[in-house]
């Protein structure tokens, strides 16, 4: 695998993560929507692999952006390009799920080949949507609504 310049930062508690759909399944999930129990989404995207780990880089953002995404009026890499915090996290997960090498990256530190192509749009269905998690996230999203409608109003 590639050598990404990034910040090594203490193992991640993956607990908290719920996966709400694997929204491109191929042999394997290969982008995954997941939500926390605070309400945060993430997107999981596949981008590498050796003989023994693949690598996967992650997102915050929001629902809004997973569903502009999903309704095919923004792109993949337009997703994965702007995260919330400007912040990509990168992790390696071995054969038995072990989580090594996590790191924060900027986007510019990727592999131009790590980043889906420019005309990314959405092409597949959701695999195994959990309404449960759903929910959760959709929540999210209709709070960031609320939250907008109340700072219109203010200002």
């Amino acid at each position: 695998m590639k050598t990404i310049k990034g910040i090594c930062i203490k193992k991640r508690n993956f607990d908290k993560f719920k996966k709400v759909a694997d929204l491109i399944y191929f042999d394997g999930p290969l982008l995954s929507h997941y939500v926390t129990n605070k309400g945060d989404n993430y997107l999981f995207y596949w981008i590498d692999q050796d003989d023994t780990n693949n690598r996967w880089m992650f997102i915050r953002t929001d629902y809004d952006n997973i569903q502009k995404y999903t309704n095919k009026k923004q792109t993949l890499r337009n997703v994965l390009s702007s995260p919330l915090d400007d912040i990509v996290y990168t992790v390696d997960i071995d054969e038995e799920g072990n989580h090594h090498n996590f790191q924060t990256h900027s986007i510019e530190d990727l592999p131009e080949d790590y980043l889906p192509t420019e005309d990314s749009y959405y092409e597949f269905e959701p695999e195994d949507v959990n309404k449960e998690n759903l929910s959760i996230a959709e929540m999210s999203g209709k709070k960031l609504d609320w939250f907008r409608k109340v700072c219109a109003a203010v200002l």
